[in-house]
Parts: structure tokens; C-alpha cells; sequence
């Protein structure tokens, strides 16, 4: 533990204070040059987990287990294996908490990193995908890798929450495209995992990456990513499909009724806006139809189609009349709720 992991944070910790390291360094040494910066308290937690008394540089001849009082000898001397293990669980802590720490420094300060022309190792790799999330401004708790499949510890989601869950997943994606399964495992144990494939995540980017240097492209290149999700949870296309049904149309209605007092009074922005937006939402409906069977991909294509043809009919409506129309996405919304997200718990008499 100690020459491992404590050993190599303590250098780069004496790195970014700007101390010179010797080349190769002892522990002895290392712990010397730790406790001599009195003024960083991370120097003296890390001078703190180095027990001398207990290392022997001897190839550690003097360590032994006294199978009569079933105790560990260090140095002839008793050893409590209580207080031995928790120092080192302690020790793997604070190594692990100032590898988040940089990891969140980085992730608020994306200008600072520093992009490598070479191919980064796991480790670099799943440096960019925690930046990604911080970008998104989703929380992420701990990384971990098995394989292809990346599983990230997050805080429970809620209906607010989702799309930025999605929106990490998709930029840790741009970050990592060697990704091919997503697992969000959430704090609370009864909450299953949200799972997104290669398949949810390029859908998504076909329908974001046009969108990110103009507009927000999540409340749309978030439906085939649900889709997806919804189908990597077990349920049914049907369910998966009204789910789908449900965010899009509540989307659309959501923005003509935000906009409803500039539509009143005339305003050809407002208009364009919410155009612009029912377009987008009917696009993003129609690629997640297209993660899902029959019969439930027709009723998200019809909902697309039905949307667009609004659009099309609307396009040299004044602004006033646009107020009161959308009907379709309103009766859409009413049909389907309540809203069913295996991963949010009391959704039952909930609005989204």
C-alpha cells in the first residue's frame, strides 16, 4: 500500500506544489519531504499513513504470523490486525479522494487539459469521460471499467436529472468512442442500473451533432437514447414507446406554452423558435421509432409525422395562431400519462 499507491500521490502531489523530487526516491525519503510542508494539510494526511515501525527494509525478514496467539509479529512486536487493515483502507482513501479531486479540478477547468496526439491508456481515457460529465454538469461518484463496458456510480436520478445523464453520456462518448455499453449504477441500492449500447448512443449523436454549436440538442437526442434504455431495462417496446411519446410531446407543449405570451403578441421570433423546436422534437421521435419493433415504431412515427405535418401547415401562420395549436402533442401527452422511468421511483401521479 504504502510504496504503491501513497508513494506515487505524494510525488505528484510535491509535483504540482512545485518541489523538486530525487529520482527515485525512498519512502523514507518521501515521507521527509511531506512532512516538511507544514502549510499543505494534504502533505501531513499523506505523511500520516507512513508507519515506519511497521515496514522493514529488509526484505521484511522480521515480519511473521505467531500461529499460537494467531497475531501478526512486525519487528518481534504484536500488531493489532484491526488497526493494520484500517490503515491501509485509510491510506487507499485519501490516494483515491486526491485522484477525484483532479479529476473534478479538470473537469471545471477544461482549458487547462491538455489533449495527447498519442492514444491514451484506460487510465486517461477514463480521466476525459469524468471531464466529459463535469461539462454536462452531472455529478459522477466513481469510474469503473470492464472491458468495453464503462459503469459509472451516480447520485439517484430523477425526471429533472435524465437528460443530463443522457448528455454525459453522449459527450463521454465523443470522449471515449471505444465505449460500447454505458451502466449508470445509482446511490440507492433497490434502483436498477440505466444501460445505454452503441446503438442508443450513435442514434443520439446523429441527432445531436448537428445541433451543438447552435442549440441545445439534448431534449431531442435524448428520445432514441430512452428508447434504447428502456429497451436494455427489460421493458416492453409498447411501454418504451409511450415513455418516448410522453418526454417528446410534453417537450413540444412544454415550449408553446412558454412561449405563448410572445405568440400573443405578435413576436415572428417566438414563432420560429417553437417551430424550429416541434421539428426537432418530431426528428428525435423518429430515430428513436427506429430503435424499437413494430407495432410500437408506428406510433412514434406517426406522432413524428404528425408533428412535421404541423410544422409545415404552420410555417406562414401568425404568430397569434400558434398558441392554441399543437393539439395532437397535447392529446398525446394526456393519453399516455403517467410517465413509466424504471430508474425514478414515485412517478405514478407525476407530471413531467
Amino acid at each position: 500500500m504504502l510504496e504503491a499507491d501513497v508513494k506515487r500521490t505524494a510525488v505528484v502531489v510535491m509535483q504540482l506544489l512545485g518541489k523538486p523530487i530525487p529520482q527515485g526516491p525512498s519512502l523514507a525519503t518521501i515521507r521527509d519531504l511531506l512532512a516538511a510542508e507544514v502549510s499543505h494539510p494534504l502533505c501531513k494526511i499523506l505523511a500520516s499513513t507512513i508507519r515506519s515501525e511497521w515496514r522493514n527494509a529488509n526484505a521484511h525478514e522480521d515480519f511473521r504470523w505467531d500461529p499460537v496467539n494467531s497475531t501478526l509479529l512486525l519487528g518481534g512486536q504484536s500488531a493489532d490486525l484491526e488497526e493494520v487493515l484500517d490503515a491501509a483502507i485509510r491510506a487507499r482513501a485519501i490516494c483515491r479522494g486526491f485522484e477525484h479531486g483532479v479529476a473534478v479540478a479538470y473537469a471545471q477547468n477544461a482549458s487547462l487539459v491538455v489533449s495527447d496526439a498519442e492514444d491514451s491508456n484506460y487510465v486517461g481515457r477514463d480521466l476525459s469521460i469524468v471531464q466529459a460529465a463535469g461539462e454536462a454538469r452531472f455529478p459522477v461518484l466513481d469510474i469503473r471499467r470492464q472491458g468495453s463496458l464503462v459503469r459509472l456510480d451516480v447520485p439517484d436520478i430523477t425526471v429533472e436529472s435524465l437528460r443530463e445523464a443522457f448528455r454525459a453520456i453522449l459527450r463521454a462518448a465523443i470522449a471515449d468512442p471505444s465505449v460500447e455499453r454505458w451502466e449508470l449504477r445509482q446511490t440507492s441500492p433497490d434502483r436498477p442500473p440505466l444501460r445505454v449500447d452503441r446503438t442508443g448512443v450513435n442514434a443520439g449523436l446523429q441527432v445531436a451533432e448537428p445541433l451543438w454549436e447552435i442549440a441545445d440538442p439534448l431534449p431531442f437526442a435524448s428520445l432514441p437514447l430512452l428508447a434504447n434504455a428502456m429497451t436494455n431495462a427489460g421493458e416492453l417496446a409498447a411501454t418504451a414507446a409511450s415513455t418516448v411519446l410522453v418526454l417528446a410531446a410534453a417537450h413540444a407543449v412544454g415550449e408553446r406554452d412558454r412561449l405563448s405570451p410572445a405568440l400573443a403578441h405578435g413576436d415572428p421570433a417566438a414563432k420560429d423558435e417553437l417551430v424550429k423546436t416541434a421539428r426537432l422534437v418530431s426528428e428525435g421521435a423518429r430515430a428513436a421509432a427506429r430503435l424499437l419493433k413494430s407495432p410500437a415504431d408506428r406510433r412514434l412515427l406517426a406522432f413524428a409525422a404528425v408533428l412535421a405535418g404541423d410544422c409545415h401547415r404552420l410555417r406562414d401562420s401568425p404568430p397569434y395562431e400558434l398558441v392554441h395549436e399543437f393539439v395532437p402533442a397535447e392529446r398525446t401527452l394526456r393519453r399516455h400519462m403517467p410517465v413509466r422511468l424504471p430508474w425514478v421511483t414515485g412517478l405514478e401521479n407525476s407530471a413531467v
